[in-house]
């Protein structure tokens, strides 16, 4: 039974019983969407001060939102406290999140929410707290450093802001997206406790929301997890846009927790509580401040038959480079599934499909992030495609790989039907057939991958001298991740 205080704190107002009961029922109603089993009904408290009763008639002394109880070792931060937050959890968390914000109501457009403003006021607010805090003058330097930052990204970002905002990006979000309101339950990850005391904190970009959760996986050392859940959740939203404004929602969501952590600290005497709450607030500014470092993008692309393991290979550029993984098979999905398999494998329908992951690829390197393009490119015009944009860095990864090897990976595809590549030994044999091999200019951009396992796949790919992701920013206890 979970009771609200009578607090008024401006931005969360519980200070009267009528407002705390509209609360719950907000609560109910939010929550019961992400964790139905656990949000079952509002009730009244009633009876005497000394003699409370949940239900039954006469005065209402309190309303409470009931619950269902879970156990506190599935909440998924002591998950990762553990070391236990695997890849099969990532990729329910990813494929969990995607599907909220896709069903997220969008917002009434005549109603203010995301207008670039409201964005940057509560950004503002948070600098300034921190700032007229008594945290010491080296943290105060950097959160200078990073509201000139702020400010500068968000001018740069004005227009993308109002874009987002008019392309329905705005939605009723969580809010408060991180670890500590998710659990593993039944098998399965479910959020809860989303904010529902202030639509302008959960009313917002659905980039801000899934910002929290990626912030929060990285502060704890899962940063590699981080990565995975990013480039799953845009290849399963396509949203590949929302990552230019990623970084300043990123750096936002750590100023929060760095504002809370500091006004904790303020309200402690001095104690080993008070420098540990201190010493949080400078971990989470050192990540704000990480956040608005420059990147150096690279873009990769893939060239090998079905069952190569171009999938893989690309997931570990994703882990280990922070790039984004472009699939053709899930964009060939997005612009043609319900079409026939043959009107989907015509050829125009491969250039269309080509084309958009030349224009995502794209996308994402203007936002700062390496690409990598998972599809065989097994014809010269799909690589120039590629090869003609602009990047800084660009590597072919040539997956080489045993015919026998290839065929048994791809009945075993087809038996799980866990994937959404629809290649069979057919398609395999045509490809080995028609395909067009790397030209003598291309073989300067090559670089071999050894796909006979994943550690020989993983070794290749770990010699390759790619520009490594900013590596200034150190989790603190070593317990925390497995990074």
């Amino acid at each position: 039974y979970k009771l609200k205080k009578p607090v008024d704190f401006g931005f969360l107002d519980y200070s009267t019983l009528e407002k705390r009961h509209r609360n719950c029922l907000e609560e109910l109603r939010i929550d019961g969407r992400y964790a139905p089993k656990l949000y079952l009904g509002v009730v009244p408290i009633t009876g005497t001060i000394e003699n409370p009763k949940i239900g039954g008639e006469g005065r209402v002394l309190e309303y409470a939102v009931r619950m269902r109880r879970f156990d506190q070792d599935d909440q998924l931060d002591h998950i990762a406290d553990r070391g236990g937050i695997d890849d099969v959890m990532i990729e329910k968390m990813a494929d969990l999140i995607a599907r909220i914000h896709t069903d997220a109501v969008r917002v009434n457009p005549a109603k203010d929410y995301g207008d670039p403003q409201k964005v940057l006021k509560p950004m503002q607010e948070n600098l300034a707290v921190i700032t007229s805090s008594g945290i010491e003058r080296e943290a105060r330097e950097k959160v200078d450093t990073i509201e000139r930052w702020t400010l500068r990204r968000f001018e740069a970002l004005r227009t993308m802001l109002e874009k987002r905002r008019d392309g329905g990006h705005i939605r009723e979000c969580h809010g408060d997206l991180h670890l500590h309101n998710m659990a593993y339950f039944e098998g399965e990850p479910i959020l809860f406790d989303a904010i529902e005391f202030n639509p302008s904190l959960n009313h917002i970009d659905t980039i801000s929301d899934l910002a929290f959760l990626l912030m929060d996986l990285e502060f704890r050392g899962l940063v590699r997890q981080g990565r995975r859940v990013l480039s799953l959740y845009l290849e399963k939203t396509g949203d590949y846009e929302g990552a230019e404004v990623l970084d300043l929602y990123k750096s936002y969501r750590a100023m929060v927790r760095a504002k809370v952590a500091v006004l904790r600290a303020d309200q402690m005497p001095q104690s080993e509580e008070r420098s540990s709450a201190i010493g949080e607030a400078r971990r989470y500014i050192d990540l704000a401040l990480y956040y608005t470092e420059p990147k150096t993008p690279f873009l990769a692309i893939t060239h090998g038959y079905s069952g190569s393991g171009k999938s893989t290979a690309a997931m570990e550029l994703v882990e280990s480079y922070g790039a984004v993984r472009i699939r053709s098979d899930a964009e060939r999905m997005r612009l043609y599934g319900e079409r026939s398999e043959k009107e989907r494998y015509a050829p125009e329908a491969n250039r269309v499909t080509y084309e958009r992951v030349a224009k995502l690829a794209e996308t994402l390197l203007r936002s700062g992030y390496p690409a990598v393009a998972d599809a065989t490119f097994l014809k010269r015009w799909q690589r120039q495609l590629l090869e003609r944009i602009k990047a800084p860095f660009f590597v072919i990864l040539d997956l080489q790989c045993d015919r026998e090897l290839m065929e048994s990976r791809i009945a075993q595809r087809a038996a799980s039907r866990r994937d959404i590549s629809e290649a069979d030994s057919r398609v395999l044999a045509g490809q080995i057939e028609h395909s067009e091999p790397l030209t003598g200019e291309e073989i300067e951009y090559r670089e071999i991958i050894d796909c006979s396992s994943e550690e020989s796949m993983r070794y290749s790919i770990g010699s390759i001298d790619l520009p490594a992701p900013n590596q200034s920013f150190v989790t603190i206890e070593s317990k925390r991740g497995n990074e």
